[in-house]
Order: structure tokens, then C-alpha cells, then sequence
């Protein structure tokens, strides 16, 4: 429970996007364990009924300034005792008050007083959102340090397509969590992560890989951006869903990723090098589809470039984090890999084992550094094994 002892608040606006906000309480309270009270605008009562948010929170939901029990200065104290002040749906309308600091309803009351501990997870008409006068707004609010979440392109309430759905679900959580989670240690750093198998292609439909899914690279891209990181996500094929508020490039072989790698390695001050890049790739790559009667006897293979020694021709002071996947003598093995690869740090996981490596949510690690350095970082999920990664990494490197 990521969520566990935060005080957050959840207000809602009077936009469309309010119906997705049930679900996002109901995550925060009961998967999450935060705890949560519901502040509502008139509007947004016309949409839903304060009920429903009751039922999930487990308290009464504030919508006027001057009723209810407690009067006092309760928009105050109860900004002031908040983590967190979560505005979603947010609306045109609200990002133009906080703007210009207009305080006419106990939301807008309570974001004056909270200040930039309030994030807008931004929903809208993709006009109204273009218009620029929200931009303007939007950017003012961005230079005084609150939080924006940017709507994502979509099917909108009005029956046209463009930008200014409500994000989705996951990216509010983890926007969230970086916020009120995450220490900074990243904080002007430039992160590299590579994830997902590259693909060698034989033909058009065929090719040759491997059954990584992502999920290492993206828990490690994840928790590098909860830190503060500028992060570069390079994705190879993956079954994971790729994070949405992560910059991100999508390749398919070894040579593409290459590509991506150099021309990004300058200005990188860490590379987490998560993909599995399959060793090898076609000799020869057909432009049409190989019919089955003509199929050759034998296909040649060449050995795929090393993505690692071409990242270090072009930058040779980042940290560099390797991933090596054996079965046998592995500690041995990974230990050369490193040192010939020029590595920093080299991350051994044994996929023979039940739960760890490809295709599972969890993972078990050692990982070796210089002069004989060990830690070994036992089963649990891919993001506890990646923040354990990181932070360790950040300190020795």
C-alpha cells in the first residue's frame, strides 16, 4: 500500500471525466490505503452524487464553505494537514482560478491555502484546452511548482477526437506517488533504460527473440522518474503496457535500439541497460515472405552489436548497469560480462527459477560491483526489486 498514512484530498470539478474518479478513489483507499476526503463543486454534484464518493471514502463529502459539523476554519486545517491535493477531473475553469487565486467555493478555498501541493490531473474539450488562455494558465501553474498531469488524446465527451481525456488511472497513481514517495536522490539526473527483447527479423513476418516482457525495464524506468530523474525509456517488443508519462522511444532490433542508444548517450549520467537484446540476427534479411517449399536448408546468423560498447564509445563517465541472464556458473559469468563490457554494475537474475526473470511480476537478483562488491536482493515484485537497484546504485556508484 503505497498510500499508506497520506492524508491526500480528492476534489472534483464539474466535467465529464468525474465518472472515472470513483474507481481512482476507491484504488486509493482500498488498494492503496490512503486516506481520503472528497471535496466537491457544485457542478461537479450535477454529474454524480456525492454519495457514491462517500461510500468509497468512508466520510462525509465537503461541498459548501459554511455547512456541515464543523465550520471554524476547516478549509484551512484541512489543507494544511493534506499531503496532497488531488484535483480530478480538473477543468478549465479551476485551473483558471487557482491562477489567479480566486476563491469563491471551498475547492478553490482550499487549493489558495494548499498551494503547490495541489496537482490538476487535467480533463477538457481539446478547444478549450488548446485555447491560450489555458495554456497560459496551465504554465503559470507549472512555474509555481503545482503538479500537471496532461490529458491524453482520445475520444472526447463531445464526440470528436483530440487531446483532453482524463489520463488514465495508473498515471495518476504513479504521478502521485512520485510526488509524495519519492526522496529526489534523481533529482537533474539523466536516466537511460532499455526494456523488452529486440526482435531479429528473418522476413517481414518472421523473426527471432526472446520471451522478455518489459515489466524489469519499466519498473526501473518508473522508479528512476519517482526519484526525480529526466528518464529515457528504450522499448523493444514488450507485453507490458509501456508507462504513458514516461518519455519513450519503440524499436524492434538490435541495430534500432543501437541507433536510439548513441544518439541519446551524451548527456546520460546513469544507462540501466534492462533490454534483452537477442544475440543473434539473420546474415541476410528477405524482403518478401519465405514460402515454406522454398525455405533454405540452413539460415547463417551474425552476432547482434553490443549496445553496451557502442553507449560507452560515445559517453564514457555515465554509470552503467547491466542485466546478465545464466543458468549456469552465473556469478562467474556476470562478473566478466561486467568487466569486459566496462560495466559499473551488473545485475545476475537465474530464470531456471520459479518466479524470477521472464514473463513473472516478481524477481530475485544479485547484483556485483567493483572490487568484489555483492547485494543480493531477494524475490519480491519488480518495483521493490527495482527501487532496491537504484537506490543502491545512486550510492556506491
Amino acid at each position: 500500500m503505497i498510500f499508506r498514512n497520506k492524508k491526500i484530498v480528492l476534489g472534483l470539478t464539474g466535467g465529464i471525466a468525474i465518472y472515472k474518479s470513483a474507481s481512482l478513489l476507491r484504488r486509493l483507499v482500498n488498494d492503496e490505503g490512503a486516506d481520503v476526503t472528497v471535496v466537491m463543486t457544485k457542478s461537479a454534484q450535477k454529474f454524480m452524487s456525492p454519495l457514491i464518493f462517500e461510500t468509497f471514502s468512508g466520510k462525509p463529502v465537503l461541498t459548501d464553505m459554511f455547512e456541515g459539523i464543523r465550520i471554524s476554519t476547516r478549509h484551512v486545517d484541512l489543507a494544511t494537514s493534506a499531503d496532497a491535493i488531488l484535483v480530478a477531473p480538473a477543468t478549465a475553469n479551476i485551473v483558471a482560478k487557482a491562477a489567479y487565486g480566486i476563491a469563491d467555493d471551498f475547492l478553490s478555498t482550499l487549493i489558495l491555502t494548499g498551494g503547490n501541493k495541489t496537482i490538476f490531473a487535467l480533463a477538457m474539450n481539446d478547444k478549450m484546452y488548446a485555447n491560450p488562455i489555458t495554456q497560459a494558465n496551465i504554465q503559470k501553474l507549472r512555474e509555481l511548482g503545482y503538479g500537471l498531469i496532461e490529458p491524453e488524446t482520445g475520444d472526447l465527451a463531445c464526440r470528436t477526437t483530440g487531446k483532453g481525456r482524463l489520463a488514465d488511472e495508473s498515471v495518476i497513481l504513479d504521478y502521485l506517488d512520485r510526488r509524495l514517495n519519492g526522496s529526489g536522490f534523481l533529482v537533474e539526473k539523466r536516466v537511460i533504460v532499455t526494456a523488452g527483447a529486440t526482435r531479429e527479423f528473418v522476413d517481414p513476418v518472421r523473426f527471432i527473440s526472446n520471451k522478455s516482457t518489459g515489466k524489469m525495464g519499466f519498473a526501473l524506468a518508473r522508479e528512476a522518474a519517482r526519484q526525480g530523474a529526466d528518464v529515457l525509456l528504450i522499448s523493444g517488443a514488450t507485453t507490458a503496457p509501456i508507462p504513458a508519462d514516461i518519455k519513450s522511444i519503440r524499436v524492434e532490433s538490435a541495430k534500432q535500439m543501437e541507433k536510439a542508444l548513441v544518439e541519446n548517450a551524451g548527456l546520460a549520467d546513469f544507462l540501466f541497460m534492462a533490454a534483452a537484446v537477442e544475440d543473434f540476427c539473420p546474415a541476410e534479411i528477405s524482403e518478401v515472405k519465405i514460402k515454406k517449399n522454398e525455405a533454405p536448408d540452413h539460415i547463417s546468423l551474425s552476432i547482434s552489436p553490443d549496445l553496451i560498447v557502442s553507449f560507452r564509445s560515445v559517453n564514457e563517465k555515465a554509470c552503467v548497469v547491466g542485466f546478465s541472464v545464466e543458468t549456469v556458473d552465473g556469478k562467474a559469468r556476470s562478473t566478466e560480462k561486467m568487466k569486459r563490457k566496462k560495466m559499473d554494475f551488473v545485475i545476475w537474475n537465474d530464470p531456471s527459477k520459479s518466479g524470477v526473470g521472464f514473463e513473472s511480476d516478481t524477481n530475485e537478483v544479485t547484483m556485483l560491483g567493483p572490487n568484489g562488491k555483492e547485494w543480493f536482493f531477494p524475490k519480491t515484485t519488480k518495483r521493490e526489486i527495482a527501487a532496491q537497484i537504484i537506490q543502491t546504485v545512486v550510492e556506491n556508484c
